[in-house]
């Protein structure tokens, strides 16, 4: 990817808290009585979906450091 571990470790921070911020809006809005279901729905797959590139990202985070550790 071209990026520095420093960059990669930035920017790993970041869509954490990008992840932690959808769960914790989905949380507020995890009540029927504010959100219908289909809406729930999407949002349940959206985090699902942002979760999974965290893995991904966190994977390659690793295996990137475990390659280029000193």
């Amino acid at each position: 990817m071209g990026m520095t571990p420093d960059a990669r470790e930035t920017q790993l921070v970041r869509d954490t808290a990008a992840v932690m911020l959808l769960l914790e809006t989905a949380l507020v809005l995890n009540s029927e009585v504010t959100c219908p279901v289909a809406e729930l729905k999407k949002l349940q797959a959206k985090n699902e979906k942002l979760q999974a590139e965290v893995t991904k990202v966190e994977n390659a985070f690793s295996d990137y450091r475990d390659k280029h550790e000193i």
